[in-house]
């Protein structure tokens, strides 16, 4: 009787102890992701307008001005523009100091068009999307262009680029984006590579730059109002979802970030 005793105490204490694992493993997945849905919190997307003869000047637009209707976009129609200012947009996220986001180790994506008619000037004076990060000690972009027979300039403008190291007049960065497609920024064993509709283009080695560091923004700069589908953000060694967003909540950010 007494063995059947301390059998029973032996198994009790067992599944006290496991409970208390359970629990505390349960409080930590809770904890981490209360932690990620504070730091989305503070994930905020901004846009700029961005003027070239200063009719209108340049300005600060909030998310509920350009997220709607599935995209993000910043309409030439909600501000009055001299007609020729050929301005630029810009939406950009600033990414706290508290999610640390490895900048040399990252794939930027995104689903974007910038067709012919999303800006009231002439497709000739440019149709640019750039994708660009910026790290704490390093920024990089990609720039893809319209075709030289729309855009006779374009080619100059068609590059990768890495802090003060500019590889340009690339053909293989410039294309049309009359409906969505899309464009990676990819920084990956000391090199930044771009790639369009899962294509592998081109690239640029560090050479002597230094490493980009722990990311502190992306974005997205058109020439013109140039439309965003959505945004992924993946580590590019292990491929691992770090952040995303759709665009899908109209007048707000909803940036998803993973614990």
């Amino acid at each position: 009787m007494k063995k059947i005793q301390t059998a029973f105490l032996s198994a009790m204490l067992l599944l006290l102890f496991s409970c208390k694992k359970e629990t505390a493993h349960s409080d930590a997945v809770q904890s981490s992701g209360t932690l990620a849905q504070s730091m989305a919190a503070q994930l905020k997307w901004q846009g700029l307008f961005i003027s070239e003869n200063g009719l209108p000047p340049s300005r600060a637009v909030p998310d509920k001005y350009f997220i709607k209707d599935g995209a993000a976009r910043i309409y030439s129609d909600a501000i009055s523009i001299d007609e020729d200012n050929h301005y630029s947009t810009r939406i950009k996220l600033v990414i706290p100091t508290s999610v640390t986001i490895s900048g040399d180790s990252l794939n930027f994506e995104a689903g974007v068009k910038n067709p012919a008619n999303s800006t009231f000037y002439d497709p000739s004076y440019g149709r640019d999307i750039t994708l660009y990060l910026q790290g704490a000690t390093n920024s990089a972009y990609i720039n893809n262009t319209a075709t030289t027979n729309i855009d006779p300039t374009a080619p100059k403008r068609a590059a990768i680029t890495l802090g003060q190291t500019v590889r340009n007049n690339l053909s293989f960065m410039q294309y049309n984006f009359e409906a969505y497609g899309t464009l990676i920024l990819q920084t990956f064993n000391r090199g930044v590579v771009a790639y369009r509709n899962n294509e592998y283009l081109g690239g640029l080695g560090y050479g002597s730059e230094s490493v980009i560091g722990q990311l502190q923004e992306i974005g997205i700069t058109f020439k013109g109002s140039g439309y965003i589908d959505y945004i992924k953000l993946y580590n590019s060694a292990t491929g691992k979802l770090l952040l995303s967003e759709d665009f899908n909540t109209d007048g707000k950010s909803n940036v998803i970030i993973l614990p």
